[in-house]
């Protein structure tokens, strides 16, 4: 495994103010409060906000590669660096959101899913709590860094112009 460059520890940051941010924007929204029955639907919102965030990092590595080749084993190395920051960071992000940023969510949530018979008292709690979250946070941020790295440097390999041949 080739070492982690600045680049990817810069995104990696990105990618750590940029979630903060969101979670920020949701609650500020109300969808960690009064409109917790929309957070569902609106949280989705951010794996938008995620791919894109790639997408910048993979045009960057693109447009700054020293060389005029940069393949698909290149760009796949250089986003799989990206998601083990940010799948390392994302405890840390987590409990940044649930402690600091949005306490109220998983009393809220709870609150949500057993009044609308969704889940009972336990099951809710079970499912929503800060344990249980960096768990499927851990997972989800690396099956979908992943995924994006994989299309994104097929998407954005580079190779150097064809020669041409005067007859």
């Amino acid at each position: 495994m080739p070492m982690i460059k600045p680049r990817q520890v810069k995104w990696g940051i990105i990618f750590f103010v940029v979630t903060l941010g969101w979670m920020l924007l949701e609650k500020l929204m109300g969808w960690h409060g009064p409109w917790i029955n929309q957070h569902a639907q609106f949280s989705n919102l951010y794996d938008g906000v995620f791919v894109a965030v790639f997408a910048l990092a993979f045009w960057e590595n693109r447009r700054k590669a020293v060389t005029n080749k940069l393949g698909w084993v290149q760009g796949f190395l250089f986003g799989l660096g990206i998601t083990l920051i940010v799948t390392a960071l994302s405890p840390l992000t987590q409990t940044i959101i649930h402690k600091v940023i949005s306490p109220e969510f998983f009393p809220n949530v709870i609150r949500l899913a057993v009044d609308n018979e969704i889940l009972t008292q336990a099951a809710a709690e079970a499912k929503f709590n800060l344990r249980n979250y960096i768990f499927e946070n851990l997972v989800g941020t690396f099956v979908l860094g992943i995924c994006c790295t994989s299309v994104l440097a097929f998407v954005f390999r580079k190779t150097p112009p064809a020669a041409t041949t005067i007859q």
